[in-house]
């Protein structure tokens, strides 16, 4: 006679408020590393197509930090003004958004404006038929 045991993992049925609370955690920390990570990318390609950059690729890393907290609220210090007294930067978090959307609306308009005369299409082109 062969006897079968088996060791599974225990596994509770109601998950405890701990691990919750971790998996939250775990999520914010991902959701603030991709945010952050998508400022450092784009700056970071600004910085390599200028011409003329004024510092390494530590100062771009610091601008995109910068612009990451300012979307998030933060209110900043810049200390180098041309008075020598410090000035609070604050920036209202949809604000970075106003300019993206404005642009798609301005881009929608114009592809739908078929202007005075015109069958349609793009401004400029004319829609052979």
């Amino acid at each position: 006679m062969t006897q079968v045991t088996h060791r599974g993992t225990w596994v509770p049925s109601v998950p405890s408020r701990s691990s919750a609370q971790a998996a939250c955690f775990a999520r914010g920390v991902v959701a603030a590393g991709l945010g952050l990570g998508s400022f450092a990318v784009l700056v970071t390609v600004l910085w390599i197509s200028s011409p003329h950059p004024d510092s390494g690729p530590g100062g771009a890393l610091r601008v995109a930090a910068g612009l990451w907290l300012l979307a998030h609220g933060v209110e900043l210090v810049r200390y180098d003004t041309l008075s020598g007294l410090p000035a609070p930067v604050g920036l209202t978090p949809m604000l970075l958004v106003v300019l993206p959307v404005w642009l798609v609306h301005r881009a929608a308009r114009d592809a739908m404006d078929t202007g005075e005369g015109e069958e349609g299409g793009i401004r400029g082109y004319r829609v052979s038929g």
